[in-house]
């Protein structure tokens, strides 16, 4: 499965990225970016992005990064910093990039911007590889 395969496969699929509207718009080897439209509904009670909202694109983007590789990853740890507040109105872009892809794990940071090109936060996400491949298991959908 080539790249733009594996964006459109991530775009069909349901669950909370379509919830909370994450868009894969970019999949490279061993990067993604994904983006985050700051609606109503992705705000917290103050009018800034909700910060489970920014975990949520974060994970994505390391996830799609992850399986860039071809093979299937889950989340076995994340951390982020919230360095400043999403705005409504704005569109966050979050950045994967891989520090290192092993046998088992993977460890990506994944930097958050906003329209503006400011730095809302940045994470550090450990996927762990199932053993499952890419082709066996998105194919289906």
């Amino acid at each position: 499965m080539d790249y733009k395969e594996m964006i459109d496969v991530r775009q069909r699929m349901r669950g909370m990225n379509r919830h909370v509207g994450v868009r894969v718009v970019e999949i490279t080897e061993g990067g993604a970016v994904a983006e985050l439209d700051l609606t109503p509904q992705t705000l917290n009670p103050l009018g800034n992005a909700h910060g489970g909202a920014i975990f949520t694109l974060c994970d994505s983007a390391a996830g799609s990064a992850a399986a860039s590789r071809g093979r299937i990853a889950v989340t076995l740890s994340g951390s982020i910093n919230y360095l400043r507040p999403g705005r409504a109105g704005k569109t966050l872009r979050a950045v994967a990039s891989e520090l290192k892809s092993g046998r088992n794990t993977a460890v990506y940071t994944v930097d958050v911007y906003d329209t503006d090109g400011t730095l809302v936060s940045n994470c550090t996400f450990t996927m762990f590889y199932t053993g499952q491949t890419v082709d066996e298991v998105w194919a289906a959908d």
